[in-house]
């Protein structure tokens, strides 16, 4: 009896323990993104909250919750019990959350209406010089308010007066709708939008994706929770969970269900470095 008791103790000690005040997460998510896998649509964002639901320590419960982009940021900044589920991460956000990288993203493409591929500013290889395509009044862009694209891309976008900046549009929801309606001709955008929109196309939808000239580094991104004791601990707890061989290929699972076959061969060693380091929890967190 003295060594089953034992024995029990040990177990609940090598357990994942939840850190004090830590019984519930709000998972805030703006992926509402579905991807044909095997004949089926499945979405991705709720796949990984599903998988972190079912590896949490018991007692933690997880809130799933939409929002876009300025929603989900006006909860970190006011120190709410919530974590975005995917933010990519900037300097000037590490101020207002800790962050923990779940992915190495592809960057954004300019997605275009076709028929208008020809008008963009293209240089030999294929890439968009973004600045002259910003500058050119002939084309009507469309960008998402409030969203990060990335350190290579932000500040360019945020000086693009000509742009139209939509609230609400968070990972093509409404902007790729708008280039096939021809209510504008461009978009700048992440591989995996056009992948979800193939998935539930019944005919092609009429756009092209092209890289843009100087901005073909992957892009860290990953959980933020606030810059609070709270958000600390959520973050340490969530990092632990995903910190595993098993975690770390769940991810990368979902994560290449977004992406078109040939962006997974040309960024396939990075993956594997990156998806190596994540089967492990994050060092010094």
């Amino acid at each position: 009896m003295r060594l089953a008791a034992l024995g029990l103790a040990l177990l609940a000690a090598a357990a994942p323990a939840a850190p004090p005040g830590v019984d519930h997460i709000v998972w805030l998510n703006s992926d509402t993104l579905a991807v044909r896998v095997g004949g089926q649509l499945v979405r991705p964002a709720e796949q990984i909250a599903s998988w972190l639901q079912a590896h949490l320590p018991a007692g933690v419960r997880l809130q799933p919750m939409v929002a876009n982009t300025e929603r989900s940021w006006a909860l970190i900044r006011q120190g709410e019990t919530a974590c975005i589920a995917s933010a990519v991460r900037l300097p000037e956000r590490e101020y207002l959350a800790h962050f923990s990288t779940l992915w190495m993203m592809p960057p954004p493409q300019v997605i275009v209406r076709r028929e208008r591929r020809s008008a963009l500013p293209l240089d030999a290889r294929g890439a968009v010089d973004l600045s002259a395509l910003l500058a050119d009044a002939s084309l009507r862009g469309v960008i998402a308010q409030g969203r990060s694209y990335g350190a290579a891309l932000d500040g360019q976008l945020s000086a693009g007066q000509r742009l139209v900046r939509v609230r609400g549009g968070d990972f093509g929801s409404n902007l790729l709708p708008m280039l096939m309606q021809d209510r504008a001709d461009y978009t700048v955008e992440y591989p995996s939008v056009l992948v979800a929109l193939a998935s539930r196309q019944d005919a092609e939808p009429g756009l092209a994706a092209l890289p843009i000239k100087g901005a073909g580094e992957l892009i860290a991104a990953g959980v933020a929770c606030p810059r609070t004791p709270w958000g600390l601990s959520a973050l340490r707890l969530i990092d632990a969970t995903f910190g595993t061989p098993e975690g770390a290929a769940m991810l990368r699972e979902a994560m290449q269900a977004t992406l078109p076959a040939d962006t997974q061969r040309a960024y396939r060693d990075a993956f594997d470095i990156h998806f190596q380091r994540r089967s492990r929890p994050t060092p010094g967190l």
